[in-house]
């Protein structure tokens, strides 16, 4: 009877911990969401660098070309990506409107985000958690 009891409670403080993971896992994620589009909106480099992996993520997107025809184009280099956003000399500043449509993480290691930033543009987002830290290493996004 004993035994039970304790298997019982263990069982219950390893599903409370697991819990407490993945809560602190998804706010580590919305942590990291932000800091891309308020660094972004703030042309902050700080926040920018310290959400993505950019010396590995990657970005792709659905943009119009000069003729106005809709193409495909993909950025390799992010670490450019993310000085040309923190170069902006006239940023919008921070507090834009944007939201997390979904989250969904996997093996506690894997996180797919959809943002959408107010009439702008959507994001697919793909986070990792390396080192114990959730950053973005692949943005795809599709504009409004």
């Amino acid at each position: 009877m004993l035994k039970s009891f304790l298997i019982i409670i263990g069982i219950t403080f390893f599903s409370l911990n697991a819990q407490a993971d993945k809560a602190a896992d998804k706010v580590a994620i919305e942590a990291a969401v932000n800091d891309y589009f308020q660094g972004q909106g703030e042309a902050s480099k700080d926040r920018l660098f310290h959400a993505f992996s950019a010396d590995h993520a990657t970005m792709v997107g659905v943009v119009k070309d000069d003729s106005g025809k809709e193409i495909i184009k993909s950025w390799k280099d992010m670490n450019s990506v993310l000085n040309k956003w923190a170069s902006n000399k006239k940023p919008v500043g921070g507090n834009r409107d944007g939201e997390i449509l979904s989250l969904n993480i996997v093996d506690d290691r894997l996180a797919v985000v959809l943002f959408r930033s107010t009439n702008r543009f959507y994001d697919a987002l793909t986070l990792t958690k390396f080192n114990n830290e959730w950053k973005i290493i692949a943005k795809a996004y599709v504009l409004q």
